[in-house]
């Protein structure tokens, strides 16, 4: 297990994960070209930062992943060297319009990550950046292939952007010593451990319960894709209530990660 979240494999598995979930809301079937582009790019961007981390950071490092990256740098260059390559190789075979928004989602992953390095915006948290990335990779391609009449789709992969943000808030209340240590930029560290845990606690049950109602008024036929978006919402908020036990040995990662799996239920179901 630990190699996988060291690897960023889970988070790939969610990626892909809720590639299927998009698919079930918005009523498409990507090319495979899209998957390769999308599985390649999130592991591609994932490992390209934590390297960058990895070798920012002065001294010792905090966490394994980071450690990881650091004592396998050679090797795990030359594979996203490898996984770049073919995440571009495969985005030429796509559909026009979703090839060019691929394009320009990669422009703005190449400044997101410049930017989480203090080059740019120094001030800039890194969450809403990045979680507003990850749906907006995931979500794009189906969206613009759907005939799912508008809203529902829309606010679907919004839904999804709220829960990959109050995710990624929640690690940053665990990790906010680490952050520190490392001259990290997070909302924690900006705002306050306490303040961004009582915002992800009770977003959580707000969004919820907000990703149920929208998902029986405006798409009952695949109500099983806005539970499980719901469920993502809320599980950052629970984590955070248990931190105890989900603090230790970086439990919090794995099971954060794991939650966006359940993308591939309302598939399974169908």
């Amino acid at each position: 297990m630990r190699l996988l979240r060291a690897l960023s494999l889970d988070v790939v598995a969610g990626a892909a994960c809720g590639g299927l979930l998009a698919e079930s809301v918005t009523g498409v079937r990507m090319l495979p070209a899209w998957w390769i582009a999308l599985l390649a790019a999130v592991w591609s961007i994932y490992t390209g930062d934590h390297l960058l981390d990895a070798r920012r950071v002065v001294g010792p490092l905090a966490t394994d992943r980071h450690r990881f990256h650091r004592d396998h740098a050679g090797i795990l260059s030359l594979a996203l060297a490898v996984a770049v390559i073919v995440g571009l190789a495969a985005s030429l075979r796509l559909r026009p319009p979703v090839q060019s928004l691929g394009f320009g989602l990669t422009a703005i992953v190449l400044l997101y990550l410049v930017s989480a390095q203090g080059l740019l915006w120094p001030r800039l948290p890194k969450e809403p950046v990045a979680g507003l990335l990850y749906a907006v990779g995931i979500w794009s391609g189906p969206l613009m292939m759907s005939a799912e009449p508008f809203p529902g789709p829309f606010v679907a992969a919004l839904m999804q952007a709220c829960a990959a943000l109050l995710n990624l808030a929640a690690f940053a209340v665990f990790e906010t010593e680490i952050d520190r240590q490392h001259g990290a930029r997070s909302l924690s560290l900006l705002w306050g451990s306490e303040r961004v845990r009582q915002a992800v606690v009770g977003a959580g049950v707000v969004g919820a319960v907000g990703a149920l109602a929208a998902g029986i008024s405006l798409q009952p036929s695949v109500v099983s894709a806005w539970i499980v978006i719901a469920a993502q919402i809320v599980w950052p908020g629970v984590m955070l209530m248990g931190s105890g036990w989900f603090g230790r040995h970086e439990r919090y990662r794995s099971w954060g990660d794991g939650v966006f799996l359940l993308g591939a239920l309302p598939r399974l179901l169908s």
